[in-house]
């Protein structure tokens, strides 16, 4: 007669090992296991499904033992399976009793009888999560403070306890294919229960280097200075490597608490709209638009000609401290631009730089040359 006993920790989930070296005439009994160990938990970033490996204890006899592994949910890939045994088990193929869906067995050879450590490996979806962010910035140092959450929620159906947890950035195999992987610690993550939301740093403060950009765009607010903070990127570590995930983060400036999201790139500096710059005031005049180079087609319509625009921009700052502000303009590829302060064309845009004194003004003037038709430049 076979005897069924309780099975690991983990509810709904129940490996156990059948003793097969038993004397010919008597039935195979079903040995309860030894408290179950950790159970190390792999979140990927890039896959809809972690790696869950959870470590037991098994006695096994001397030769020949079946192994079985029975799950209550269909969350678990019954395709991802795996046993593993160590240097001291010979592990052989998996099998599926008949009639039971939701149990695999494995033959699992010991060279002795006695207590054993086996790890049972699988794929497990129904784990959601999301990532959170927080930026502080202190005035004191041209550096900002970053720092990651991730929360977790438990939605596969197993309830996961005594849990080693880490968040990857990438794939599952990723690095195996040479694509860059960084692996995160969540050592808070200790227990998560079925329905139950856990949130943990996964990313510890990072020091990155900040500056403070004022900037004009014509093009979005031209009358207004917006205060930005660029944010430069580690040159190594794991952040020189591979992306974040996105996610809402908080930005806590000397000036408030700004809300925006994060979306992180290798290499990449990004920036941070901290608001208006209250205590600078831009007006900006058309001082001038004419016509000119009136070019016509053989039935006397217009087919080209220049329209010239020169503005002037006076930028006024109450800042108690000397500053550089940028403009930005668009100038398309057939137009072309004079101003009477440094600028950088690229991509259909002009960023003029203009120093601004403490608590003083400084004016700029440009023009801005419009070719169309056949006055576009060949």
């Amino acid at each position: 007669m076979m005897t069924r006993l309780p099975g690991a920790s983990i509810a709904a989930l129940t490996v156990a090992a059948l003793i097969l070296a038993m004397p010919a005439l008597c039935a195979p009994v079903l040995q309860q296991m030894a408290q179950s160990g950790a159970t190390e938990l792999v979140i990927y970033t890039g896959s809809s499904k972690a790696v869950v490996r959870q470590q037991s204890a098994v006695r096994l006899s001397e030769g020949a033992n079946t192994v079985g592994f029975e799950w209550a949910t269909d969350s678990l890939d019954a395709a991802s399976i795996r046993l593993h045994g160590g240097e001291a088990l010979t592990v052989g193929e998996v099998s599926r009793p008949a009639g039971q869906a939701r149990t695999l067995q494995w033959s699992v050879v010991a060279p002795q009888a006695g207590n054993y450590a086996l790890t049972t490996s699988f794929l497990l979806s129904g784990l959601k999560w999301s990532a959170d962010y927080r930026l502080v910035r202190s005035p004191q140092w041209p550096a900002a403070m970053l720092s990651g959450w991730i929360t977790v929620s438990n939605e596969s159906g197993l309830d996961l306890q005594n849990v080693r947890a880490s968040l990857v950035l990438g794939r599952s195999g990723a690095g195996a294919d040479g694509i860059e992987q960084a692996v995160f610690p969540i050592p808070e993550l200790r227990e998560l229960p079925r329905g139950a939301s856990v949130r943990a740093v996964f990313l510890r403060p990072i020091e990155l280097p900040v500056w403070t950009i004022h900037r004009i765009d014509a093009e979005a607010a031209p009358e207004r200075v917006a205060k930005l903070l660029e944010v430069q990127p580690p040159t190594e570590g794991a952040l020189a490597r591979t992306s974040l995930p996105s996610g809402p983060m908080s930005v806590l400036d000397p000036g408030g608490v700004v809300r925006t999201t994060l979306s992180y790139e290798p290499g990449e500096s990004f920036e941070v709209a901290l608001g208006n710059e209250r205590d600078i005031t831009v007006k900006r005049r058309l001082l001038e638009r004419k016509k000119s180079d009136v070019q016509f087609d053989r039935v006397g319509q217009v087919s080209g000609l220049d329209t010239t625009e020169r503005y002037e921009v006076a930028v006024r700052s109450h800042l108690g401290e000397a500053i550089e502000v940028e403009m930005l303009e668009t100038v398309l590829a057939t137009w072309e631009i004079k101003a009477d302060a440094p600028y950088v064309l690229e991509d259909g845009t002009a960023e003029l730089r203009l120093g601004l004194p403490a608590r003083g003004e400084s004016v700029v003037q440009f023009t801005i040359i419009k070719h169309s038709g056949t006055r576009i430049p060949k």
